[in-house]
C-alpha cells in the first residue's frame, strides 16, 4: 500500500510527459546498452576472422616456401644439361627436310641436306657456359649465358618456357634448380623453306639452395 500511495502522490506532483520520459529512459537505455553489446561482439567477431585469415595465409605461405625450398633444395646438377641443353628444335622442318630429299625431281639438294644437318647436329642445341658464381650460407647463384643462338619455333618456344619457367604442367617432384631469364632476345628470320623460325639467344640465373 505504501507503494501505491507514492506512486499516486508522484503522479499528482509530476506532469504527464515527465512521466512518460520516465517510463521510456529505463527500456531505451537497455536498448542502447544490447545494441553496445552486439557492436562490440561483431568487432570481436570481425578481428577473430581476419586474424584467421591473416593465419591461414601465414600458414599457406609457409606451406610454399618448405615445398619451394625441397623442390630447389640440393638439386639434380646435370639438371641443366640433361633437361635443358638436350632439347630438340624444329622437327617439324627436319620431317619436311627428309621428305624432300627423297623427291626424285629435286635438285640442288646439298643447301636441304646442309640445312637438316645443322639441325640435327649440336650446332642448334642450347649449350650454356657458367660466367659468375655467388655462394652464400642460403644458395648458390650461377650466371649461365648461351654460347651461340639457336633457331627454334613457336611450339619449341613454349616448350621451352614452360621448363624454364617451371609451369604446373611440368612434373614438381622433380628436384631441379631454380632458373630465372635475366636476358632473353628474339629476332625472326627466313629458312631455306621460306618457313619463319626464331633466332634466340639467353642468359639464365641458376639457384641452388643449399638447406634440405
Amino acid at each position: 500500500m505504501f507503494f501505491e500511495k507514492m506512486g499516486r502522490l508522484l503522479f499528482a506532483k509530476i506532469r504527464l510527459p515527465f512521466f512518460i520520459v520516465l517510463l521510456i529512459l529505463p527500456p531505451l537505455f537497455s536498448a542502447l546498452y544490447l545494441f553496445s553489446k552486439t557492436q562490440m561482439i561483431e568487432t570481436l567477431q570481425d578481428r577473430f576472422f581476419l586474424a584467421m585469415k591473416k593465419g591461414k595465409t601465414a600458414f599457406a605461405r609457409k606451406e610454399r616456401k618448405e615445398k619451394f625450398l625441397a623442390r630447389h633444395s640440393k638439386p639434380d646438377p646435370y639438371f641443366l644439361d640433361k633437361e635443358i641443353e638436350s632439347l630438340s628444335f624444329l622437327t617439324n622442318e627436319q620431317v619436311s627436310l627428309k621428305q624432300w630429299l627423297l623427291h626424285p625431281a629435286l635438285s640442288h639438294k646439298d643447301l636441304l641436306a646442309d640445312r637438316l644437318h645443322f639441325l640435327q647436329s649440336a650446332e642448334n642445341r642450347l649449350s650454356f657456359s657458367e660466367e659468375e658464381i655467388q655462394l652464400s650460407k642460403l644458395c648458390k647463384e650461377t650466371v649461365e649465358k648461351q654460347r651461340k643462338p639457336v633457331e627454334i619455333d613457336s611450339e619449341d618456344l613454349k616448350k621451352l618456357l614452360c621448363q624454364i619457367e617451371e609451369i604446373p604442367t611440368i612434373d614438381d617432384t622433380q628436384k631441379r634448380p631454380q632458373l630465372l631469364i635475366t636476358h632473353f632476345s628474339l629476332h625472326k628470320k627466313a629458312t631455306p623453306l621460306h618457313n619463319e623460325v626464331f633466332e634466340i639467344q639467353m642468359e639464365l640465373l641458376k639457384r641452388e639452395f643449399l638447406t634440405p
